[in-house]
């Protein structure tokens, strides 16, 4: 049995006021090299489809927090996204993929911006 490089999550955002953040966070990532497909399921949830060989979730994680968008920091959350990170690295493995080929076209330092800052202008590139 061949082990396929595309993984799908359910990714849930922090809540707040902005009743289209998924939607904009859908509108971000579609585009990007690796995304297969990013869309809504409300205003908190997203479904995101994207291909090993270029991302993460980790990588995926670390955009969306550059993006102004934070995750659900829940219990429930928290577990289901150590898993996604868990099952991807053994996939890696399997698949021999090296998480330092995996790379955005510019870094993500998802500790160098607060939250009020505005994103960077370079991520306007990616759609």
């Amino acid at each position: 049995m061949e082990e396929t490089c595309i993984r799908t999550r359910r990714v849930c955002l922090a809540r707040n006021e902005d009743r289209q953040q998924a939607a904009r966070a859908c509108a971000s990532l579609n585009g990007i090299q690796g995304v297969i497909s990013a869309r809504p399921l409300n205003d908190r949830q997203l479904m995101l489809s994207y291909s090993l060989e270029y991302l993460s979730f980790e990588l995926i994680e670390a955009l969306l927090r550059e993006l102004g968008f934070y995750l659900d920091n829940s219990l429930p959350a928290i577990i289901r996204r150590t898993v996604y990170q868990y099952l991807e690295d053994n996939a890696r493995e399997r698949l021999r993929l090296q998480r330092e080929e995996q790379r955005l076209a510019c870094s993500v330092d998802p500790d160098r911006h607060s939250a009020s800052e505005q994103p960077e202008k370079y991520w306007s590139d990616y759609h």
